[in-house]
């Protein structure tokens, strides 16, 4: 799969749209990622309104290049699928935190697809500073069992970049420390 090799963060972004059925190729990715106990815990808000990419902009300093962005899909976990404390909070579990995997899984495979598609895409790490979380859910209404956990700025790339090869075999180990 080669986009594993060929994606990289993209930060700057070209004043043109991302086509809707490309956003939706890129939501089928995220859709794809495997989840524990297939429980499939995420809920994807596109966000293209240029205010709305403002306010989110505002919300961190990481997020200042969601403004040029084309479109920013917030990743968010629903506890009632992901968390089996939300329903009943004596469960006696220690998977209370899977779906934080569970999205990253899904993050990335977003992002593998971005680059599938000639787009650019950068990470943005949302949960679990409430500093970030907690504007965003009042901005955008979100019910409290739906957490951001990340945000993905998206769109054309501004300028030619590559990524890098980041194999360390030194960082492998076989069989033992």
């Amino acid at each position: 799969m080669n986009a594993i090799f060929t994606r990289h963060s993209v930060r700057e972004f070209l004043p043109k749209a991302v086509e809707r059925e490309t956003i939706e190729r890129i939501l089928k990715a995220a859709f794809q990622a495997p989840s524990a106990h297939n429980r499939q815990p995420w809920e994807f808000l596109v966000v293209t309104g240029r205010a709305d990419r403002e306010a989110i902009a505002g919300m961190s300093p990481w997020a200042k290049l969601c403004s040029g962005a084309a479109a920013v899909i917030a990743c968010c976990a629903n506890l009632k699928r992901g968390d089996p404390r939300h329903e009943n909070p004596a469960a006696q579990t220690t998977e209370e935190a899977l779906w934080v995997q569970d999205l990253s899984a899904a993050t990335e495979n977003a992002l593998l697809q971005i680059t599938e598609e000639g787009l650019g895409g950068v990470w943005l790490g949302w949960y679990p500073e409430e500093t970030r979380v907690e504007p965003f859910r009042k901005y955008f209404k979100l019910p409290d069992h739906i957490i951001p956990v990340s945000l993905i700025a998206l769109g054309y790339p501004a300028k030619e970049s590559h990524s890098k090869d980041r194999f360390d075999p030194a960082r492998v180990h076989y069989e033992s420390w």
